[in-house]
């Protein structure tokens, strides 16, 4: 194991101290191994601090001298040896000035106590007077109405608290039931609401397939009626022209004024008869031709045109050459 050169040469030169070599080897050794040196290094620093005094053997120290009290111990080379305490000093003694201050201090601090316990510990403990049982009864006495005053008013409080709660959850039931009314008629409205869309929803479904049908439908039966018409305006215009060229006329041809009074001829007129609709909006085919005029047996217009001396039914009479504009109508050109 190797020396710790550091350590030693520090320890030999503690070791060389004079009041250190006076001590006792044993001592020296026990100091060293306590400063965590090896037994080498113990050795080593002995043999550098003086000259070979042999191995280290244990043996007990000499006692030492008696002393007498009071006198200090010789010492070898002036210096005491290595771990020895000086012994206390002797108890001074007391005179009468000691004793004189260490009263007055206890009796100031016991006098302190006595006035702290008498004002603040004993008024706590101490029994009361009857001065203090008056004045603590009329207290508790001025207390207790006060009390009293505020439960009675409390009490007042909590009535009209209650009344007013009572007349508040009064219009608030009042309010729920007419809400639970205005929401059950909202309701029952928005079904019938529904209902009615949905009722209209399907009229409009069914107008929407149902007119494109009636409209193709009163097409042809507007097709159908007119060509019927067309064909009666044809058969009623060859039945006058056939009329006109063989009958000739045979009344005057003077004035309308002169011509003589001639029975106008009844004419017998066939009212249409209204067209009955089918299921699916077409007027049916036999009320369509019933309602076409048929020509009467009695005197027809042409008769009543030869009667009167007229070429035509619509013709007057009255050449145009006889006919003159009246003098207000030419004023106003």
């Amino acid at each position: 194991m190797t020396i710790r050169e550091d350590l030693v040469a520090s320890a030999a030169q503690f070791l060389q101290d004079p009041s250190v070599a006076a001590s006792p080897v044993e001592n020296r050794v026990a100091f060293l191994k306590a400063k965590n040196l090896t037994e080498e290094e113990v050795h080593a620093a002995l043999a550098r601090a003086g000259p070979e005094q042999g191995p280290v053997t244990s043996y007990s120290a000499p006692p030492p001298p008696s002393v007498a009290p009071g006198q200090q111990p010789a010492y070898y080379g002036g210096y005491p040896p290595y771990g020895w305490q000086q012994p206390p000093p002797a108890v001074p003694k007391r005179d009468w000035r000691d004793w004189f201050i260490m009263a007055t201090v206890v009796g100031g601090v016991g006098y302190g106590l006595y006035a702290l316990g008498k004002r603040y510990v004993y008024p706590l403990v101490a029994p009361p007077t009857p001065e203090r049982l008056e004045s603590d009864k009329k207290s508790i006495d001025e207390q207790f109405e006060k009390a009293f005053v505020l439960v009675e008013q409390l009490s007042k409080d909590t009535e009209e608290l209650k009344a007013a709660e009572e007349e508040r959850n009064e219009k608030l039931n009042n309010a729920l039931f007419e809400l639970e009314t205005v929401i059950s008629d909202l309701k029952s409205a928005n079904r019938r609401r529904e209902d009615e869309a949905q009722r209209v929803r399907d009229d409009v479904h069914g107008l929407k397939d149902s007119v494109p049908k009636a409209l193709d439908a009163q097409k042809s039966l507007t097709d159908t009626r007119l060509q019927e018409i067309n064909s009666e305006l044809k058969s009623l215009k060859t039945i006058v022209s056939q009329r006109m060229t063989s009958q000739q006329p045979s009344a005057s041809t003077n004035s309308i004024f002169n011509r003589p009074s001639v029975p106008t001829p009844a004419l017998t007129s066939v009212p249409p008869a209204p067209a009955t609709p089918g299921s699916n909006g077409v007027a049916n085919g036999n009320a369509a031709s019933e309602e076409t005029p048929k020509p009467s047996s009695g005197p027809s217009v042409q008769d009543y045109a030869a009667s009167t001396g007229r070429s035509s039914p619509f013709n007057s009479g009255i050449s145009a050459s006889t006919v003159k504009i009246p003098e207000w109508q030419r004023a106003s050109k």
